[in-house]
């Protein structure tokens, strides 16, 4: 496991066990990814709706996991549209590839083993991007909002969304106690950079847990 893998919100290398959410690998990985795919569609339902990617756009997940992010904005984007998933997990990415395994041979998706503080991708590539669950496991953030940036073509937006706790019914599933620190945190990062705040939104997923969001333009 790399230490920038399995980083914490200080930068440091993280030992927790929520760590296998950041960086799942083996057997406990794969529980994780699963578990992801089945939980997950709420939050990734919320990032989209309000990214709003229209057909034809290209658009990249940052943090992928087993790819149902991908899968979810590819019916958005169409046919003519394209979808990229990066990971910082050697096993996401497996994951994510054979989710979409027919949308990447016919070239409307790829999926790659990345950093968002290191993309593989060339400068305005992409028209939309988002990221679920996945801020709080950034090592360097600012570097990646940097990278994000680069990235993204002029007037391209980027959405974060974080699982965070119904107050009224409080719960830690996944980290979530910690998901309204995280997504104001990363919003001080957004306008400390430039970007535009467009949005925040804030909407339940189930009893006991929100998806909260802000949605941002890119710095000119």
């Amino acid at each position: 496991m790399r230490a920038s893998m399995a980083a914490n919100e200080s930068g440091e290398r993280c030992k927790s066990f929520e760590c296998i959410w950041g960086d799942p690998s083996g057997f406990l990985g794969g529980a994780a990814l699963t578990a992801m795919a089945i939980a997950g569609g709420r939050q990734n339902k919320a990032a989209l709706d309000l990214l709003a990617p229209r057909l034809g756009d290209s658009v990249i997940e940052l943090g992928c996991g087993p790819g149902m992010g991908v899968r979810a904005a590819l019916k958005r984007v169409g046919r003519e549209g394209f979808v990229a998933g990066i990971d910082q997990s050697a096993t996401a990415a497996h994951y994510a590839a054979h989710a979409v395994h027919g949308a990447c041979l016919d070239g409307r998706a790829a999926i790659m083993r990345a950093e968002a503080a290191d993309l593989p991708f060339r400068d305005s590539m992409f028209d939309r991007a988002f990221a679920v669950n996945t801020f709080q496991f950034w090592p360097d953030p600012a570097r990646a909002l940097r990278e994000i940036a680069r990235v993204l073509a002029p007037g391209g937006r980027l959405v974060i969304t974080q699982r965070a706790s119904n107050l009224d019914n409080p719960t830690n599933f996944a980290g979530a106690a910690n998901g309204m620190e995280r997504i104001s945190r990363a919003t001080a990062l957004l306008k400390a950079q430039g970007w535009r705040i467009v949005d925040e939104r804030c909407t339940t997923d189930g009893p006991r847990l929100l998806a909260v969001s802000v949605l941002a333009e890119r710095p000119v």
